[in-house]
């Protein structure tokens, strides 16, 4: 009988996971916090007659959705809120426990209203996914906490 022995070799990588994202030392958030926000889902109306105002924040600017964010196709993604708060058009939020789902920091801005956020205040906000079937997700569709950054 003939025995073959041979070495094997493995090639070892190491990989090492760096943040492209900003400022991703931490997923919590700091500033001005409110508790027990309900989290809604909307999706932008390309079915809209006007073909405008379906996609469209309160300012004209196209609607920046969750999904195209974490793909890296957006700088943020589009808050609707209550506009009787007065809140500037833009104005950073975050969001721990989408950061958390996700594994890196959400850039929300609140950019856009609409008649069923009147006199929510700060108990409701509206995320921005892409289609419907997203706004069905758990994950934009719950209690969370918003920190105006």
């Amino acid at each position: 009988m003939k025995y073959i022995s041979g070495v094997l070799l493995l090639s070892v990588k190491i990989i090492f996971v760096v943040a492209v994202y900003d400022d991703e030392t931490s997923l919590e958030c700091t500033g001005k916090t409110y508790r027990n926000v309900t989290l809604t889902a909307y999706y932008p109306d390309f079915s809209d007659e006007d073909h405008e105002k379906g996609y469209l924040d309160k300012k004209g600017s196209k609607l920046r959705n969750l999904q195209d964010y974490i793909d890296n196709r957006a700088e943020f993604v589009t808050l609707s809120m209550d506009s009787g708060l007065g809140l500037p058009y833009g104005a950073p939020v975050c969001i721990p426990e989408l950061n958390r789902h996700f594994g890196h920091k959400i850039k929300l801005q609140v950019r856009d209203s609409s008649f069923d956020m009147f006199e929510a205040g700060y108990t409701r906000a509206d995320i921005c996914v892409r289609s419907e079937v997203d706004s069905l997700d758990y994950n934009v569709n719950r209690q969370v906490t918003l920190v105006f950054t």
